[in-house]
């Protein structure tokens, strides 16, 4: 049987520092995966066929990953997966943005031009799938652009948080890993989640 972590990276949720961790426990072992597209998704099928031309991967992390989990004979996955507090994620949005702005990508070049409010104002009027219930979505739909997310969503997203192997929250981060390493001893007993934050930015402060 082969065990693979999946890190699913929602963007602004500590992903960064999760993946240098991952690097370091792993290093060759492993690997980071998304498509060239910045809204693309990359299915399951396409993630068992990279897992089967590199047989020595044991943890991926992706932006563009989506629930449910893969399921195939020979492989046993475990999800890792932060969630934040919407607003503290805006905010967080837009001081990266600022920070490192990215040539060509709408929301850095709208968090450059505007101020915090403004930005906010322009993501509810013309980015919804990147402010509405984007953790909802992304945890039931397998993506934030399917349709709006309702009730029906937030049942199918409350499920898979409580079935997630490795759940943390933003503003628990240690506390979050303390818990997430003790429930994959079993698979992965040599992880060690002693970090150093990476790509922080700003967030409510407090």
């Amino acid at each position: 049987m082969r065990f693979v972590l999946l890190h699913y990276h929602f963007l602004k949720n500590a992903g960064s520092t999760i993946e240098n961790i991952l690097d370091r426990n792993f290093g060759e072992r492993f690997a980071r995966v998304d498509t060239p597209d910045r809204s693309g998704h990359y299915t399951n099928a396409a993630l068992l066929e990279f897992l089967e031309g590199h047989p020595e991967i044991a943890a991926v992390s992706s932006h563009q990953i989506r629930h449910p989990l893969p399921e195939a004979r020979g492989y046993l996955f475990f999800d890792l997966c932060f969630l934040r507090d919407p607003i503290d994620r805006i905010r967080s949005m837009y001081d990266y943005f600022r920070e490192k702005p990215a040539s060509g990508d709408p929301l850095s070049e709208l968090a450059n031009r505007s101020g915090l409010g403004e930005f906010v104002t322009c993501l509810v009027e013309r980015f919804r799938d990147e402010v509405t219930n984007v953790q909802v979505a992304l945890m039931a739909q397998g993506g934030a652009d399917e349709h709006p997310p309702d009730a029906r969503d937030f049942k199918m997203a409350l499920e898979r948080v409580l079935d997630t192997a490795f759940l943390g929250v933003v503003d628990q981060f240690d506390q979050s890993l303390i818990a997430g390493r003790y429930w994959l001893d079993a698979v992965f007993p040599a992880l060690n989640c002693s970090h150093t934050p990476a790509n922080v930015s700003g967030g409510m402060a407090g």
